[in-house]
Formats: C-alpha cells, sequence, structure tokens
C-alpha cells in the first residue's frame, strides 16, 4: 500500500508539473493549436455541448488575435420541452466563452430533435453547415468525431454529415474540418492523469488554464436546466473540461 501510495503521488506530481508547463508556457502550447485559424465555426448538436466538450478549445480560440469564433448548433435541445429556456442558457454561456451573440446559430428544425437514440439525417445537418461556411467565410470547422464523445446518435450525426461534406468535396478549398478526438470512459474521466499522454500524442491540442477551468465551469453552470448532479460530477472529472485533442478529417480539398 506504501509503494502504491508513493507511486500515485509521483505520477500526480508529473502530472501537475506537466500541466503547469503546457497551459503557462504558450508559446510551447501554441505549436500544438491549429495553424492560420482566423474564422472559426464549432458545429455542436445540443446547448451545453459547447460547454462540455469544447471549452478548452473555444477560449483559446476567442482570446487569439485576429481570431473570430461563430457556433452552429443543431437543435435548441427540446428532449425534456425546455427548448426556449435551453436557447437563451446557450447565449449566457457563450458569453463567459467569449462566443458574440450575433456569431450564433441554432437550429428548430423539427427533424432536428434532441434524442439520443436518433440518427439525424445527413443530408438535412450538411446544409446548414453548408451555407454557413460560405456566408460566414468559414476556413476552420470544429465538431464531434464518428464516436460523438459519448456515443450519443446526434453527436455522431453531426461528424457523418460533415464526413459526407469532406467525401462529395463541397466545402471550400480553404476550408479545414478538425474533430474532437474521443477516448475510453477511463481516460475520459481521468481528468489531469489523462493530460500528458493526449497532449503529446495528439497533433492538434487545447489546454485551459486554471482560470479556463473556472470559466468553463460557470459557462456549463449557466445551462441551470442540465446543471443536475451527474453533470455537476462530469464537470469536475472530465479531461475534457481541461483538454481538447484534435484531429483533422482528410479527404478534402482543403486538407494537407
Amino acid at each position: 500500500m506504501e509503494v502504491l501510495t508513493v507511486a500515485l503521488s509521483a505520477i500526480l506530481g508529473f502530472c501537475l508539473m506537466f500541466y503547469a508547463f503546457v497551459a503557462y508556457m504558450r508559446p510551447y502550447a501554441r505549436l500544438k493549436q491549429i495553424p492560420k485559424a482566423q474564422r472559426v465555426l464549432f458545429v455542436t448538436s445540443h446547448p451545453d455541448d459547447e460547454a462540455m466538450f469544447f471549452g478548452p478549445a473555444i477560449l483559446n480560440l476567442c482570446r487569439q488575435e485576429n481570431t473570430t469564433v461563430f457556433l452552429l448548433c443543431m437543435s435548441i435541445g427540446n428532449f425534456n420541452n425546455q427548448g426556449h429556456l435551453r436557447k437563451n442558457e446557450l447565449y449566457k454561456a457563450c458569453e463567459f466563452l467569449g462566443i458574440q451573440e450575433q456569431n450564433i446559430l441554432i437550429l428548430r428544425y423539427t427533424k432536428l430533435q434532441d434524442n439520443p437514440d436518433v440518427r439525424w439525417k445527413e443530408e438535412l445537418i450538411s446544409e446548414p453547415i453548408l451555407h454557413m461556411t460560405i456566408v460566414q467565410d468559414i476556413d476552420v470547422i470544429v465538431t464531434f468525431d464518428r464516436y460523438g464523445v459519448s456515443g450519443h446518435k446526434n453527436h455522431t450525426s453531426v461528424y457523418n454529415a460533415m464526413a459526407l461534406l469532406c467525401l462529395e468535396r463541397r466545402l471550400p478549398k480553404h476550408c479545414r474540418v478538425y474533430c474532437l478526438r474521443s477516448v475510453n470512459m477511463l481516460r475520459k474521466y481521468s481528468f489531469m492523469f489523462d493530460l500528458p499522454m493526449s497532449f503529446i500524442l495528439s497533433p492538434f491540442s487545447y489546454i485551459a488554464s486554471l482560470q479556463d477551468w473556472l470559466t468553463i465551469q460557470k459557462a456549463m453552470a449557466s445551462h441551470h436546466s442540465q446543471y443536475v448532479w451527474f453533470r455537476k460530477l462530469y464537470m469536475i472529472f472530465s479531461r475534457y473540461v481541461l483538454i481538447n485533442t484534435l484531429d483533422q478529417i482528410s479527404g478534402h480539398a482543403g486538407a494537407s
């Protein structure tokens, strides 16, 4: 037991030092960030996705000079008939994260209802994504990967729509697409213990400083209707509140 305690203490100490280095040594951390990101669009499925999953990336990009961040939310989150409330909560959360209200678009399509058991049609999702990309001259899109962090079918549907756009080469040539990397359950809730491996192995990543972490907590707390006990625990232990690791989708005209 004593050996185990010493080993765990050593691991924690290493993770804390690594975190302090990558979170506060900004020139080094920038080496892992998306290059030349000027007009960035985050595509999510529901209000609260931006805080629960994309907080570190949004905060870092919002304070980046000459970068404008947009958000496209595919539904108002009306699973429990709270769509109007959740829409207002999203605007409040984005105030904390730094996304301006005029840069937020929330869809109210009847065929895009918040439901973890329903797969949205890719064709229906891809059109508003493409439209906003062209109208706002987006050069970087960030969304879920094929596993959608939690396997939520609404999340994975957004990825499938994005993959379809890339496969059909419908996005502008200068537009690049990045996906939030999903990890297994153990890593998902390992908080800081996952940070060294995630940072080293990922091609692109964004780290939340301690102040960023507190800001993300406030943003999520703005979603009062969703801020139940198990989401409070998620916000404490989830590595997604501390680090976002991204992969670029290849196979379209904008890929490197």
